[in-house]
């Protein structure tokens, strides 16, 4: 006798529900043009606070806080104003998230008092990336191109891409 039953398909990685769910989002800032969060690939985080690129949307979903807190009339870290000119970073301060236990020591910064880390070292954890590959945040990417790459590099769509994407972090 056969077995005439379909395999079951592979449940699909974490990082790869995580992937497809931030390229959901972005999708969405794109099309309704009246995001919470507008997609920019050109910048991880605009100065202004109001859009990021592919790896700020996947930060900030599976619960990233930004370091700096960004208002009309000032940037502000715990409430108070700041200059950002006046932080040493490595990169622009409003692209810098706070520091989570997960993330890797070597690419955590000190700044104001803070742990914190930049917003790709932190995607790059979130999808189980190396920084050579860094592909996925060009700032030259189009919502085509950086599908396939997704599909490349996770494999299709997974049928479900729902609210767990957080699990396993």
């Amino acid at each position: 006798m056969t077995n005439t039953q379909h395999p079951t398909p592979a449940r699909p990685t974490v990082e790869a529900v995580r992937a497809w769910r931030a390229f959901d989002l972005i999708t969405a800032a794109d099309e309704t043009r009246q995001p919470e969060l507008a997609w920019d690939q050109h910048s991880y985080r605009t100065e202004c606070g109001t859009g990021c690129c592919y790896a700020g949307h996947l930060a900030i979903d599976n619960g990233g806080v930004w370091l700096i807190t960004i208002t009309p009339d000032a940037m502000l870290i715990d409430g108070t104003p700041i200059d950002p000119t006046a932080l040493d970073t490595d990169h622009d301060p409003w692209q810098y998230l706070i520091a989570e236990p997960a993330d890797p020591e070597h690419a955590i910064e000190e700044t104001h008092g803070k742990r914190v880390i930049h917003v790709s070292a932190r995607a790059d954890r979130l999808l189980g990336l190396s920084s050579a590959e860094h592909i996925l945040y060009d700032g030259s990417n189009t919502r085509p191109k950086l599908e396939e790459l997704i599909t490349r590099r996770f494999g299709p769509r997974p049928m479900l891409v729902g609210a767990h994407a957080n699990e396993g972090s």
